[in-house]
This record gives C-alpha cells, structure tokens and sequence, in this order.
C-alpha cells in the first residue's frame, strides 16, 4: 500500500513575533540565520522551516540534533507534538503532497540511517549548503525513488530554499559541504548496489545526450550510400 509523502512548511519569523514559550528541546537556529530572519521579513523575503511525513511519522533536520522524527498528524499538519523540533520561531504555513511512496518502515529506516551517517548530522548543518529544506528534498526524492517504480518526486516548491540559494550565490561552495540532492538520494538508497534502481534526470539526461550524438553518427553503408548519391548528382 502507497503512502503520501507530505512536505510541512513552516514560516520562521523574527523574534519579536515568535510567541512560543516552550522549554523542549528544538532544532535552533544560528544567529546568523536569526540575522537573515530579521533582515529579511521586512523586504517581504522568507526564510522557512520543512519537514517530511511518511508512515505516521515526521522528520526534520536541525543544527543542534541532525534528524530527529516524532509522530505526525494524520494528512499533515500541526499538532503539538509535531512541532516538538521546529524551530522555536517557526509558524506553520501549510502541508504539501510531493507524492506517494512503497517503502515499508523498515525501508524508512534504513534511508534516514544512511542519510544520517553520510552528510546529515547535526554538525554538518549549514544555512547555505544543507539545511532542513535540502534534507526534505533529498528524503522525499528517496522516498518516492525507494518503491522501485516509475514514480517520480513532484516539483519540490523552489521558493522554500530561495533564500539559501541566494546566499550561496554570494559565498564559496565547499563541494563537500553543499547538498547534492539527486545525487545523495540515490545513495540514501544504495542504488550503486541495485541495478536499474532510481535512475536520476541528470543520469536520463546524459543517456539521451549519448543517444542523441550516436544517432548524428553515419554507418559505414550510409556513407557509402551518400558518396554514391552524391557521384551521381555530379554526373
């Protein structure tokens, strides 16, 4: 049975506007983000927090705690146990179906375990390269690659990340830092071990391009057709 795999969006606001006064443990934001919040929600710029549903559960990531999962409401949404890991400053904004998943939860798992031991700890947070928002991209590609279908993730809402891609316009890119959505989805999933498995755009798009150019390419009998067409339109 196929289960929906839901985007969360949740609007991070200034500190003045943020009225929660919880004392759990959250994913917290860096003062440098704050800054960018602060900065930026006058010029009518957001700055958002995601997570993914799947299975009856949630999962985000965060700074301090990397992935953490809690029990989600039914269809998305908010509740407060939900909400234990968002940012202390999050509202939320709404819940978004990317599409539908055949992972069982044993699948699940073993996803966000290999998710959390390549580049998703806690330590590897960072507001440009691989925040929440890259983490719910690449788990949701996962899961809706996972099931082994023809299936493929509904566009991931850009402007989610806009502003993450907007910094890092403007800073150096560590290539072993910054997120390679397609890329670390397909090895959440070990499809180097699976042939056939979640063959990517971009590994489609290098197919068709090799295609394409050997299709440009004459055989031998066709060249030797046109020399002869052409020897006689000379005579």
């Amino acid at each position: 049975m196929a289960d929906n795999v839901i985007l969360n969006i949740y609007d991070l606001v200034s500190d003045q506007q943020n009225q929660s006064s919880s004392d759990e443990p959250r994913h917290q934001l860096s003062g440098f983000s704050r800054m960018f919040v602060g900065l930026l929600e006058p010029l009518g710029l957001g700055m958002y927090h995601t997570s993914v549903d799947v299975g009856g559960f949630r999962y985000q990531f965060g700074s301090t705690l990397g992935i953490t999962r809690t029990s989600s409401p039914i269809g998305g949404g908010d509740s407060a146990e939900s909400r234990r890991y968002v940012p202390g400053n999050g509202q939320y904004r709404e819940s978004i179906i990317l599409g539908q998943t055949f992972c069982n939860q044993k699948e699940v798992n073993s996803i966000i375990q290999h998710l959390r031991e390549s580049n998703f700890g806690g330590d590897n947070y960072h507001l440009a390269h691989r925040n929440c928002n890259h983490f719910s991209e690449t788990f949701a590609t996962a899961l809706v690659e996972g099931g082994g279908t023809n299936v493929r993730l509904e566009k991931f809402p850009k402007w989610v990340n806009r502003l993450a891609k907007t910094t890092s316009s403007g800073m150096s890119r560590d290539s072993e830092m910054a997120c390679d959505v397609i890329a670390e989805a397909r090895m959440a999933l070990e499809c180097d071990k699976k042939v056939g498995w979640g063959i990517t755009s971009a590994v489609k798009k290098s197919l068709t391009s090799v295609d394409r150019s050997k299709k440009k390419e004459l055989t031998a009998k066709q060249k030797e057709a046109l020399a002869k067409l052409k020897s006689r339109s000379t005579k």
